[in-house]
C-alpha cells in the first residue's frame, strides 16, 4: 500500500510559505510514497519538485489548483499550466485534452473558492467533462484547522463538512481523497490518500477506478495551525521561509530569493 498527499502548496503560492524542499523532505520524513505539489494557478513549484524529487525518495505529481468560474479544481498529471477563469467545465475539458485528470478539493464548502454541490453534480449531466472529474476531497486538514478556529473564535458554528461530503460522495462515481492542503511544512501528510502500489502510476490507476481510501488526521494538530500560519506568512514577508537545503538536512527558517520567485512566477505565466 501507498500514502500520498494530493493537495500541498509551495513558496509559488503567495499564501504558503514552504520552499520546494521543504515539501519534499516533509513528504518523505512523514513517509509518503506520493506528493502533489499544487499551487494556486502556478506550476513551477510541481515541476521543479519533480526534477529533485529523487533526492528524497519521493515520487511527484504535477500539478494545479487553477481558479474557475466556479470554484477551485485539482489538476493533477498536467505539464502546462491550465488557464484561469474558465468555467468548471472547460476548465476539465482542457485538463482532460492535456492529459490529465481532476479532484474537487474542498468541495460543498462555504469557504470562498470551494466547488458547490451543484456544480460537482452538475458535470455528470455533462457527458464530455464528466469522464475527466475522477475524485473528490473528502476530509481536507485546512477546512477543519479553519472551521475549529472559527469555532472558538465563535465567529460562527460551522457544520463538520468531512462528515458531511463523506455521506454525500457515497452517491457519487469518484474517487474519495483526503489530503493536507497544507500551506506551511509540518502539515504535509496531515490527512493522506492509500492507493494500492506505491507509485505516481500506481495512484493514478487507483483514482481512475475509484479505489483510494481517505485517511483524515483525528489527532491533536502539531501545531495551532491557523498561528502558525500567521506567523510564517509574517516572515515570509521579511524574507524568510521554511527549507531544507539537502534530504539529509532538517526544515528550518532560511532566507529565500524573493525577486528570483517572482521572476519565476512571470516567466510561467506568459
Amino acid at each position: 500500500m501507498g500514502f500520498a498527499d494530493l493537495h500541498t502548496h509551495s513558496m509559488y503560492s503567495p499564501d504558503a510559505t514552504t520552499t520546494v524542499r521543504a515539501v519534499l523532505k516533509q513528504a518523505s520524513d512523514v513517509g509518503l510514497d506520493v506528493i502533489a505539489i499544487t499551487d494556486h494557478d502556478a506550476i513551477n513549484g510541481a515541476l521543479e519538485a519533480r526534477e529533485l524529487a529523487s533526492q528524497f525518495n519521493v515520487e511527484v505529481v504535477t500539478g494545479v489548483e487553477v481558479t474557475t468560474r466556479d470554484g477551485h479544481l485539482l489538476a493533477l498529471y498536467v505539464e502546462e499550466l491550465p488557464p484561469a477563469e474558465m468555467s468548471l467545465d472547460d476548465t476539465l475539458l482542457w485538463i482532460g485534452h492535456h492529459g490529465g485528470i481532476a479532484i474537487a478539493p474542498h468541495a460543498f464548502n462555504q469557504l470562498p473558492n470551494s466547488l458547490s454541490l451543484e456544480s460537482v453534480i452538475g458535470v455528470f449531466n455533462r457527458p464530455r467533462a464528466k469522464g475527466f472529474l475522477k475524485g473528490i476531497e473528502v476530509y481536507n486538514m485546512a477546512t477543519r484547522a479553519f472551521n475549529e478556529t472559527a469555532e472558538k473564535l465563535s465567529v460562527y458554528r460551522p457544520l463538520n463538512f468531512s462528515k458531511k461530503k463523506k455521506k454525500l460522495s457515497v452517491y457519487l462515481p469518484l474517487a474519495k481523497t483526503a489530503s493536507s492542503d497544507a500551506h506551511v511544512y509540518w502539515a504535509i501528510g496531515v490527512g493522506r490518500t492509500q492507493f494500492n502500489g506505491s507509485s505516481a502510476d500506481d495512484l493514478r490507476a487507483a483514482l481512475e477506478s475509484a479505489s483510494t481510501i481517505p485517511i483524515p488526521f483525528e489527532g491533536q494538530m502539531p501545531a495551532p495551525p491557523l498561528l502558525s500560519w500567521v506567523r510564517r506568512i509574517f516572515l515570509r514577508r521579511f524574507g524568510y521561509a521554511s527549507d531544507s537545503l539537502s534530504a539529509s538536512s532538517p526544515v528550518n527558517t532560511q532566507r529565500f530569493d524573493r525577486e528570483a520567485l517572482l521572476k519565476a512566477v512571470k516567466k510561467m505565466k506568459k
